[in-house]
């Protein structure tokens, strides 16, 4: 039995120092999701992504001492949902520790982290096809919207 199978699920900040790790994870989520357009973007989002925490925060999720993926968070507000909005933008578990919780106990940490913010809401969203994620966050508690999105690149 290995030492990881009772080990805690935690989440953990990524420093600037670990970005080239979580350049792999991002990759390796990208060309799971076959969104190998978004590839090219990930140099400048990473630089991005370290310039305001206060706008977005990357987290390694750990088993004990091991990383086994990454969650980033993005805050904006919405006057719709009253106020600060926490956003999921990305969460990625590698695949040999899929479908053992890990999933769930992160979600609750996120819960955790949007509480103390004094969050509103909770968002996340998933591609069309991809059931299995749609499955995970309806499990989770959360709901499809009504809305639609559209994006401009600028």
């Amino acid at each position: 039995m290995s030492n990881l199978t009772h080990a805690p699920i935690e989440l953990v900040k990524v420093s600037l120092q670990e970005s080239e790790l979580l350049k792999d994870y991002i990759e390796a989520l990208y060309r799971f999701e076959g969104d190998y357009e978004a590839i090219v973007n990930i140099e400048e989002g990473l630089k991005s992504l370290f310039k305001n925490e206060m706008l977005a925060t990357p987290y390694f999720i750990k088993k004990g001492s091991e990383k086994i993926g990454y969650v980033i968070l993005t805050r904006y507000h919405s006057v719709e949902k009253g106020g600060l909005t926490i956003y999921i933008d990305e969460l990625y578990v590698e695949e040999r520790f899929r479908r053992q919780g890990v999933g769930k106990t992160i979600l609750d940490e996120v819960v955790s982290v949007a509480r103390r913010e004094k969050a509103k809401a909770l968002w996340a969203n998933t591609e069309h096809n991809n059931e299995g994620s749609q499955r995970f966050f309806k499990n989770a508690g959360f709901r499809q919207n009504r809305y639609l999105n559209f994006e401009r690149h600028i």
